[in-house]
């Protein structure tokens, strides 16, 4: 194994503490390992560009890390009230439909790109955001006001960029299929 996979693996093994804490009301804690978790994500993809060690397995677990990072996140935070349900659920329903859509494509031997475009990129960005700035706002007791129109971008963003993902794939499948 190597070192980009071994980050990616400590990621996922990272996501079980950050729901401990949430749900015990460490936020503090939380936000620590949640931030611990989004640096070893920063962390794999340098060292395997670096050094190259990139690997077809870390193409695949580094996205279902940070997918199931992000899922665990927004279920937790909506679980405690910290951040609406209708956000966490439109993150973990766009996520899930791009994993359907995923197993679609491999399961009719269409070739599958794992790499993530540019409105995946910008939206993993402002739901990482939208987590770290929620778990601030309840540790320090303000700032809640700012984050209704951060969820509604977030939210914008998580749709716009589901439908994008889901006609790249569309359009990926060939015009006479079998």
């Amino acid at each position: 194994m190597n070192v980009p996979n071994a980050l990616t693996l400590l990621r996922i093994l990272l996501v079980p503490a950050f729901l401990i804490a949430i749900v015990y009301g460490y936020l503090g804690v939380g936000l620590v390992i949640f931030v611990g978790a989004g640096f070893t994500d920063l962390l794999d993809g340098y060292w395997a560009r670096r050094f190259g060690q990139e690997s077809r397995l870390g193409r695949y677990l580094d996205p279902v890390a940070d997918k199931l990072l992000m899922a665990v996140s927004f279920i937790a935070l909506a679980g405690i009230g910290l951040l609406p349900a209708w956000l966490a659920i439109l993150v973990v329903s766009r996520d899930l439909f791009l994993g359907i859509g995923t197993a679609i494509l491999y399961f009719s031997g269409q070739g599958v790109d794992a790499a993530p475009s540019r409105w995946g990129k910008q939206t993993a960005f402002v739901q990482i955001l939208t987590v770290a700035l929620t778990l601030l706002s309840a540790i320090a007791g303000r700032g809640g006001q700012l984050l209704g129109p951060l969820y509604i971008l977030v939210g914008t963003v998580t749709v716009f960029s589901g439908f994008h993902y889901i006609f790249s794939g569309i359009s990926s499948l060939p015009a006479d299929p079998d």
